[in-house]
């Protein structure tokens, strides 16, 4: 499990590659998503149904999903890597760092909740407010191993383990639908109709950048910073659009960016084929539903 910062008061972050199946709605950057609402990417084959009570989104880098419930008093993250069982038990007899000084350590044994799924309690050290962790794994038969971990006040420790458990239950595997997957994928047709985010966050800032590539060869593009709350607030704000083109295929590419004003930006494209990641001038892209143009 690789673990690193959090947003808002645990300063707990995770590295965590999340994905999910087609038939639910695919995972949107900077969307936040209630209890009921399923979370999906086509390229994994992974689903999952929010719980009841509780809340949550990808993080600005887009590599967390982080849940909070809406009474603000539990915290839940969700983390995928391939890993056997005998791997998560291991895993999971060890302490967990989150950073910010918050450290996991194993209250009791890895124990079987159902066949494929396994619990662990743990003492959680370093918060300023006392809370009890539940890491529970769910093995796939595609040999990724999702991990949830919680974060609970002790008395709502059961009624929100029973939360994760719902949540976990929710898993839902699928065939994978895998994009640009070979040595000579072109990327022009590859990139129509995408739409592209990145979100970068330090203290008391953040910043966006998106790029909608319509089929038909138009592009709409948008960046604005500034200070925190719930995105950028606008303080500085781009936009524009024009015409695109992409040439190359396989690994990397260029893409072409002809503004409205004649202007020419030509960017570097890269696709990692090992996470299924796009990167635009070695900037990793979220990739997300095109719902201005097609």
């Amino acid at each position: 499990m690789r673990m690193g910062h959090r947003e808002a008061c645990l300063a707990l972050c995770l590295e965590v590659f999340f994905m999910a199946a087609p038939g639910a709605a695919q995972i949107q950057a900077g969307r936040v998503y209630s209890g009921g609402e399923q979370i999906s990417d086509a390229e994994s084959g992974l689903r999952l149904t929010l719980p009841s009570g509780w809340r949550g989104r990808l993080s600005p880098d887009g590599e967390s999903f982080i849940l909070e419930s809406e009474t603000g008093d539990g915290y839940m993250v969700v983390l995928a890597e391939e890993l056997s069982e005998a791997e998560a038990r291991r895993q999971m007899s060890e302490p967990v760092d989150l950073g910010g000084g918050v450290t996991l350590i194993p209250d009791g044994a890895p124990q079987e909740v159902a066949s494929g799924h396994l619990t662990a309690p743990y003492t959680v050290r370093g918060p300023p407010t006392e809370f009890l962790g539940t890491v529970d794994v769910r093995l796939t038969r595609t040999g990724l191993g999702v991990v949830f971990i919680l974060l609970s006040p002790p008395p709502l420790a059961p009624a929100q383990q029973e939360a994760m458990r719902e949540f976990a239950f929710s898993l839902g595997v699928e065939a994978p639908t895998v994009q640009a997957s070979g040595g000579n994928d072109a990327w022009e047709p590859f990139l129509r109709g995408m739409y592209l985010a990145r979100y970068f966050t330090r203290t008391g800032y953040t910043e966006s950048t998106e790029l909608w590539l319509c089929s038909g060869g138009v592009f709409h593009y948008n960046s604005q910073g500034g200070g925190f709350g719930g995105g950028a607030s606008g303080a500085a704000q781009s936009t524009g659009g024009g015409r695109w083109s992409a040439t190359g295929a396989g690994a990397t590419g260029t893409l072409v960016l002809t503004w409205g004003n004649g202007e020419q930006s030509s960017m570097g494209l890269r696709y990692d084929y090992e996470n299924s990641r796009v990167y635009v001038d070695g900037e990793h892209m979220l990739q997300g539903n095109n719902e201005r143009c097609q």
